[in-house]
């Protein structure tokens, strides 16, 4: 007897667990498919703004002083629109600029704006400091007296927009912002300081992997001196 109505119970459990976990799986299946439609109902007016709205929010960077100088800068930059809010980098101007910084503000020790390093808005992929590695020499800070930029002008890649895909090059400027200087027409790959930042060591781009050739601007003059070599090939 006892067994027979054990059978009629394992039975009977064998059709109900079946059911139930049908069931569940249906409720939920449902509610996740009811909150996809509400949320796309709602934010589909959202979405549309923001795939037609700006692609960057125009923002500007710290205060910042320039090393022996009485002056500050402030750098313009694009900031892209997202959706993740992902917080920025932190900026650590005057030795780096923001990603996508179209212009740079300087202001006089009252805070006046004097001028925009650029007078058309372009990019400034980087910014560079004579003597920013030698903070600890007071005498050799005192000599800072210019600026250094990586600045692209022109749209060279036909994009429709300046921004730092496109070909960049060296330009130097007064302290104050004044007298932007390009360096050279040539392509370089990196660039630095030399004979205590009287003269810009530049590493150019070559065809040949084999070759490497610098050149040595002098600031005083403007003139720039080229040289050539050739790595030994294996």
């Amino acid at each position: 007897m006892k067994s027979r109505f054990l059978r009629i119970l394992l039975i009977i459990n064998g059709i109900l667990i079946p059911i139930f976990i049908v069931y569940v799986l249906g409720n939920v299946l449902i509610d996740k498919y009811n909150d996809y439609i509400f949320y796309n109902s709602e934010n589909s007016d959202l979405e549309i703004l923001e795939v037609k709205g700006p692609k960057y929010e125009i923002k500007q960077s710290s205060l910042i002083g320039i090393p022996n100088s009485e002056n500050y800068i402030v750098a313009e930059y694009k900031k892209e629109n997202d959706k993740l809010g992902i917080l920025e980098d932190e900026i650590n101007l005057p030795y780096d600029v923001p990603k996508n910084t179209f212009n740079i503000i300087f202001l006089d020790k009252e805070f006046n704006q004097i001028r925009k390093l650029l007078k058309n808005d372009a990019s400034i992929k980087s910014m560079f400091i004579s003597n920013s590695y030698s903070s600890h020499n007071k005498e050799m800070m005192n000599k800072l007296s210019r600026l250094s930029f990586y600045i692209a002008t022109e749209d060279t890649n036909n994009d429709g927009e300046i921004n730092n895909r496109d070909q960049h090059y060296v330009y130097v400027s007064d302290l104050n912002g004044e007298n932007l200087t390009k360096v050279s027409d040539r392509k370089v790959k990196q660039y630095e300081w030399v004979n205590e930042n009287k003269e810009i060591l530049l590493n150019f781009v070559t065809e040949s992997n084999s070759e490497f050739e610098y050149g040595i601007y002098n600031i005083e003059n403007k003139t720039i001196k080229e040289t050539k070599n050739k790595t030994k090939e294996k």
